[in-house]
């Protein structure tokens, strides 16, 4: 352990100690600024709250439990960030980063011993498992790392059950219920994963495997699950509407676009997610990687070809999933090209190799035919991109890159050949770790605008419970600004977003670019008006902020004078020189089964081309709430109308809302679109709009059963289970 921990700790210091000094910091660029540093700032002042369920600052308000726990909610990396000032997050993140790296290795360790590894290789394997390509392309995603951990977890606690060891059905509750929780993503590819590997390890020597182990082993995943139906019923609520859980085939044939980069990501390491430097965009496989430093796919090979027992068998079939269509199986019906799955099919491939090190026969002539297979894959690959970009090689990095996996191939010739030890061996495999992470953070970049604006704009106060009648905007590209600055934004980047809300802004807009990236691009100042939007931020050429007021700025809870329908509405979204928002902004569009009730309230308005911003802006300032205050657990408000009125909202429509004035309950009407409107009468009166997300109060009641099924489960473990141990072969 303190081999592993020495050298994984060497690593990180030598890999990004010159970006450190470059940089000042380690936050990458994209994906990482955009979503992980936002979502960790919003999580800690949310958390800080004590009842984090509706976050104002994502996109125009969405329920906290659906929209993070894919993200930050339940890591306990990110927990560890919030305990540093919102000050501290460069520092703390990249303490962090640390910690995922070693607790990594940590539990690849002990899994690896308990599979009988040598203690020598044990430590050695962990290090290739915790520098694979899979695990170095997380860097760019901050939350990847904690569902490989559980995962690597489960297994153990797997291979503790079939052994029959003490606590074993006890164990794969608990490490069940560590999985799902994690990330409930990640748990499927993880629980398919582990269901594959069960089928092949009941036929190993030494397991106890029949179908009482098989009744027992689903009885104990079944309570760990159900142990976190607290956060799957909130989440499952959520995902139900999201525009990111469209149902796609799992075995889509997209999924084998381009067959000759998934043989190449065996063997290569990997450089971005998405779209490689060797294809050109829009036809990326979106392939999280398998490669090993160095190794690649080669003990693998070797072992596969050597052996015929379970673990080779796996092996085969694990690459047969990957390189196939089967590959979508592991996804949760989102898009089969990703192979998030990979950390699984990265272990294997660790632990086939480690194996095979410690066989100790000779491998000279495998390694040939390996080197020779490897090498004309990844040659033909090159002359295929060569071909589709007009003959002309692309990059620098793209040529440091090919000679790494060459520099491989000779080591491992030379070592086969006994013309290198072991111990060089695994000297010149952590020098290829180094490289890989240069070459990665080279190719994935640095925001400094993104920087800039991190340390330039102002910054909010620490929680979530004073959130005024207002907005923000910007008149700039800058992903989740609001979330950094801790304001009510116009703008988001998410990949979580309800079907209501995609339907407003693509209706909206009629410019609805991005299922995760929201922001008009035509007709602002209507959109802007219309959700109130108060300030709008700009930068200049030297990246310095400045904010001028909304001169329409209404808000937020004003007051219609008529109305109409949805159906009346849809007949007018075909004629793309109408302007949706300032209709909006006119009469309020109502559903069609709302019309009755609102017609006893509302005027029933009449369509026209005569529509003017600044009138229609000063007309709804008229009647407007007072006072109004958000918290993470919904919004008050004051009113003092001369007459009845009906006030919209600007707050996303849900059924978690529920609604009083002065006490006494009232509905919540859907209106423009996807967001409230309150029948108020005459008078001065207290609004209180209260938010619980669904399925939370149901969820808790399930895991509160689970958790009485895991006292049971131990009950049965205590009873049952021996203290003998029984080797692995």
């Amino acid at each position: 352990m303190k081999k592993l921990f020495l050298f994984t700790l060497l690593i990180l210091l030598v890999a990004f100690l010159p970006f450190l000094l470059l940089r000042g910091n380690l936050w990458f660029s994209s994906d990482f600024l955009y979503q992980e540093i936002p979502f960790i700032l919003e999580t800690k002042r949310m958390l800080a709250t004590g009842a984090p369920w509706w976050s104002w600052n994502t996109y125009l308000g969405a329920d906290f439990i659906g929209s993070y726990a894919f993200y930050t909610l339940t890591s306990p990396f990110v927990w560890i960030n919030c305990l540093f000032p919102s000050t501290w997050v460069a520092y703390s993140t990249a303490l962090t980063l640390v910690l995922k790296f070693l607790c990594l290795g940590w539990v690849t360790l002990v899994y690896l011993r308990k599979m009988g590894v040598s203690r020598e290789n044990s430590w050695f394997g962990a290090l290739l498992f915790s520098f694979s390509s899979f695990s170095i392309g997380s860097l760019y995603y901050y939350h990847f790392y904690e569902p490989i951990i559980a995962f690597v977890l489960m297994l153990i606690a797997v291979e503790r059950f079939l052994r029959g060891q003490r606590w074993g059905a006890t164990c794969l509750a608990i490490t069940t219920f560590v999985v799902v929780f994690i990330n409930f993503y990640f748990a499927i590819g993880s629980l398919i994963a582990i269901f594959i590997y069960v089928i092949f390890r009941a036929f190993a020597i030494k397991v106890e495997f029949n179908w009482r182990t098989a009744v027992r082993g689903m009885a104990a995943v079944i309570v760990g699950v159900l142990m976190s139906a607290f956060l799957l019923l909130p989440v499952f609520n959520q995902m139900l509407l999201s525009t990111r859980a469209e149902a796609q085939s799992a075995v889509s044939p997209v999924a084998m676009l381009n067959l000759l980069e998934r043989f190449r990501t065996l063997f290569m390491p990997k450089m971005i997610e998405g779209v490689t430097p060797f294809v050109n965009p829009g036809s990326g496989p979106f392939s999280n990687e398998a490669c090993i430093a160095i190794f690649g796919l080669s003990l693998t090979c070797v072992y596969i070809a050597r052996r015929r027992d379970w673990l080779a068998s796996l092996a085969g079939v694990l690459l047969i999933f990957y390189l196939t269509p089967l590959n979508g199986v592991f996804t949760l019906f989102t898009n089969p090209l990703y192979t998030r799955w990979a950390y699984a099919l990265t272990l294997v491939v660790v632990l086939c190799t480690v194996r095979v090190l410690d066989d100790g026969r000779t491998v000279k002539k495998p390694m040939l035919y390996y080197s020779i297979v490897a090498t004309l894959i990844v040659i033909a690959f090159i002359a295929k991109v060569m071909v589709e970009i007009g003959g002309i090689f692309i990059g620098v990095r793209t040529m440091l890159q090919i000679s790494l996996f060459f520099a491989g191939l000779i080591v491992l010739l030379l070592w086969s050949c006994g013309k290198m030890s072991v111990r060089w061996l695994r000297v010149a495999t952590m020098v290829a770790m180094v490289v890989q992470v240069w070459l990665y953070l080279l190719n994935i970049g640095f925001d400094q605008s993104y920087k800039n604006l991190i340390s330039n704009v102002e910054n909010g106060g620490a929680t979530v419970n004073s959130r005024v009648d207002f907005r923000q905007a910007c008149g700039y590209w800058a992903n989740n600004a609001g979330l950094l600055r801790n304001h009510a934004s116009v703008l988001g980047y998410h990949s979580v977003i309800s079907a209501p809300m995609h339907d407003f802004y693509s209706i909206a807009t009629r410019d609805f670019w991005s299922t995760n990236k929201l922001r008009a691009n035509i007709n602002q100042d209507e959109f802007d008006a219309l959700l109130s939007v108060k300030n709008i931020y700009y930068v200049d050429s030297a990246l310095n902020v400045t904010k001028r007021g909304f001169k329409h700025f209404i808000p937020m809870g004003f007051a219609y004078d008529s109305y109409i329908t949805r159906g009346e509405f849809n007949k007018l979204m075909g004629d793309t020189t109408r302007n949706l928002p300032l209709l909006m902004l006119a009469h309020m569009v109502v559903e069609d089964d709302d019309a009755p009730f609102m017609s006893k309230w509302l005027a029933h308005g009449t369509v026209n081309d005569s529509l003017n911003l600044d009138s229609l802006a000063l007309a709804r300032k008229h009647f407007v709430a007072t006072h109004f205050k958000g918290t993470s657990t919904g919004y008050t408000a004051l009113v003092d109308l001369p007459s009845s009125q009906v006030l919209f909202f600007s707050v996303p429509f849900s059924k978690g809302f529920t609604a009083t004035i002065d006490g006494c309950p009232v509905s919540i009407h859907k209106a423009n679109l996807s967001m409230q409107a309150l029948a108020i009468p005459a008078g001065k009166h207290s609004i209180t709009v209260e938010y619980m997300p669904p399925g939370l109060k149901q969820g808790c009641g399930l895991s509160l059963l689970g958790l009485l099924l895991l006292v049971l489960i131990m009950w049965s473990d205590k009873k049952t289970s021996r203290t003998a141990l029984i080797s692995c072969p």
